[in-house]
C-alpha cells in the first residue's frame, strides 16, 4: 500500500532509527495484507473460480461463464431429438370391435367394417431364456470307443450366464455405475435371474480382460493422431491414492491408472513420449518437458482462474481478460474454425495490453526480489503467477485462432476422466488392481464405441461374445 505524501514527509523528519522502525512496520503490513488476501482467496475458492471438483463446493448459487444468447430453453432448430415412432409391423396386433351404434344403441357386431383407427404402445419384455445346448455321444462300430460333438465356443459349464445377460450387467455397472450389491437384486427382481456379487466381480473381470487388444489399438491409434487431449485426476486403490490418466480425442478415449502423477507416469503409459501432434492440457508443468511435440492450453481453466481473481482481489485486467478471451472464441466459430491473421494480430495487441495493464494492478516487489537471504522460489499471488503465465505462453494460450484442430479448451478430456469421479462418488475406491484395471479397459472402450457412434449395449455385446470392437484384426 502507497504511503500518503505528507506521512513519508513526516517520517523523513524522524530519526533514522525511528525511519527504519517504520519502514519494518510498513514492510510487514504489506506482507500481511498480502497474506490476508490469499488466504480469504483459498476460503472462497470453488468449482468456479478454481480447478477444485464440484464435489468439494459450499452450498453456492451457480454462476456460469456462458454468456445469454437469447435462444430459449431446449432442442434448438435442427437438433435431432429421441422419441417414439409408429411401427409398420408392429409385432402384437389387437383388434378391438365394435357390437352396438354409440349413438342409438342398434347391434352393428355383424356389420362390414369400415375402417380402423390405430394407437400403439412401445413396451419391454423381460423373461429368462434357458437354451440347452445337447452334445450328442454315439459309439463307434468299429473302435468301439464313444464319440461327444463339441459344444459351440464360449459353452463351457454345465450352466452358466449367457451373452446378453452379462453385456446388461456391464452395462449397467460399468456404463451407468450401479454397485454390485445393487444390480444382484437388479436382476433377481426383474429379470429372475439370481446372481451372487462375486459372480458380478468375476464378469466384469473377464470383460476387462477381453478388451487388451482393444485398448493397444487405440492406444497407437493416438499416437499417429494429431490432436490429443491429456488430463488426469486422482484415485484410490486398495486404500491408497493413485492417478488415472487419460488421452483422447474425437474418435478415440484411453484411461490408465498410475501410483504417479508426473512424466514418471506419462512415460510409462507410452503415448506422450512418441507423441508429435498437439497436446491439448491444463498447465500441469510436466506436459511440457516432451518436446517432440506442440502444446495448446486449456483455456476454460484460465477463464476459472480470471474468475477467481476478479472475485477474490477485486482487479479489472482479469474482467477485461475473461472478456477477450470470450469474444475471440465467439469470433473463431463465426468464421468457421480460423480467423485471419490481421484478426489475429489484433487480438493479440488487445491480449498484451491487458497484460500490461494487469502488470500495474499487480507491480512486483523489488525489495523482495532483492533480498538474497530468502530460500527457494519468490513467493507471488496468484494474479501474479496467472499473468506471467499468460504472458509466458502467450502462444499455447491464442493457438486455437489460427488452427481449427485446435479447440477452445480441454473439456473433452474431462468430459472423459469425470466418469471415473461419478464412479467414486458412488461406490469409492477399488479393491484389487484386476477391478481397477477392468475399469479403465471399459470405460475406453465404452467412451471411443460412443464417440464412433456405436451403442454402448452393441459394443459390450461385441466384446462379450469373443468379438471386441477396435482392434487391428477388424480395422
Amino acid at each position: 500500500m502507497q504511503l500518503p505524501l505528507e506521512v513519508i514527509l513526516e517520517i523523513r523528519n524522524c530519526s533514522p532509527n525511528t525511519q527504519k522502525y517504520f519502514e519494518a512496520i510498513h514492510r510487514e503490513n504489506e506482507r500481511l495484507t498480502r497474506e490476508n488476501a490469499e488466504l480469504r482467496a483459498r476460503v472462497n475458492l470453488n468449482s468456479l473460480n478454481s480447478s477444485k471438483p464440484p464435489s468439494s463446493n459450499p452450498f453456492i448459487k451457480p454462476k456460469s461463464l456462458r454468456e445469454k444468447t437469447g435462444r430459449k430453453p431446449g432442442g434448438q432448430p435442427g437438433h435431432k431429438g429421441n422419441t417414439l415412432r409408429i411401427s409398420e409391423k408392429p409385432d402384437v396386433r389387437i383388434e378391438h370391435k365394435v357390437n352396438h351404434c354409440s349413438h342409438c344403441g342398434s347391434d352393428i357386431s355383424q356389420n362390414e367394417v369400415t375402417g380402423y383407427k390405430t394407437r400403439q404402445v412401445v413396451d419391454a419384455q423381460i423373461v429368462p431364456v434357458v437354451t440347452e445346448h445337447c452334445a450328442q455321444s454315439k459309439t463307434c462300430p468299429v473302435c468301439g470307443k464313444k464319440t461327444i460333438a463339441a459344444f459351440p465356443q464360449g459353452v463351457n459349464h454345465y450352466i452358466q450366464y449367457g451373452d446378453t445377460f452379462s453385456s446388461i450387467i456391464i452395462c449397467l455397472n460399468k456404463g451407468n455405475y450401479i454397485p454390485y450389491d445393487r444390480l444382484s437384486k437388479i436382476s433377481k427382481d426383474i429379470f429372475g435371474i439370481p446372481v451372487s456379487s462375486g459372480t458380478l466381480v468375476n464378469i466384469i473381470h473377464e470383460c476387462g480382460k477381453s478388451l487388451e487388444d482393444s485398448m493397444e489399438y487405440i492406444k497407437s491409434q493416438l499416437k499417429q493422431a494429431s490432436v490429443v487431449h491429456f488430463d488426469e485426476t486422482g484415485t484410490r486403490i486398495k486404500g491408497k491414492n493413485q492417478w488415472l490418466h487419460t488421452a483422447g480425442n474425437e474418435q478415440f478415449t484411453y484411461v490408465e491408472t498410475h501410483a504417479k502423477r508426473g512424466s514418471a507416469a506419462t512415460n510409462d503409459i507410452g503415448i506422450l513420449p512418441v507423441f508429435e501432434g498437439t497436446a491439448i492440457h491444463d498447465f500441469w508443468k510436466s506436459y511440457y518437458n516432451y518436446l517432440g511435440c506442440k502444446h495448446a492450453l486449456c483455456n476454460a481453466h484460465i477463464l476459472r482462474e480470471l474468475t477467481g481473481i476478479s472475485e477474490n482481489f477485486k482487479q479489472t485486467w482479469s474482467e477485461h481478460m475473461k472478456s477477450l478471451l470470450v469474444e475471440i472464441k465467439r469470433s473463431v466459430d463465426a468464421a468457421g474454425g480460423m480467423l485471419t491473421p490481421s484478426e489475429a494480430a489484433a487480438y493479440e495487441i488487445r491480449y498484451d495490453e491487458i497484460l500490461s495493464a494487469g502488470d500495474k494492478e499487480n507491480p512486483i516487489d523489488m525489495d523482495t526480489l532483492a533480498r538474497k537471504n530468502t530460500r527457494g522460489r519468490t513467493a507471488r499471488s496468484k494474479a501474479r503467477n496467472l499473468l506471467d503465465r499468460m504472458k509466458l505462453y502467450k502462444r499455447d494460450i491464442l493457438k486455437f485462432m489460427m488452427d481449427p484442430e485446435i479447440p477452445f479448451d480441454n473439456n473433452l478430456a474431462e468430459r472423459d476422466i469425470r466418469m471415473s469421479k461419478l464412479q467414486q462418488k458412488i461406490s469409492g475406491g477399488f479393491r484389487s488392481d484386476e477391478g481397477n484395471e477392468a475399469f479403465s479397459n471399459i470405460r475406453s472402450y465404452i467412451s471411443t464405441a460412443t464417440k464412433q457412434g456405436i451403442s454402448m449395449f452393441e459394443s459390450i455385446y461385441a466384446a462379450v461374445s469373443g468379438k471386441p470392437l477396435f482392434t487391428s484384426d477388424n480395422h
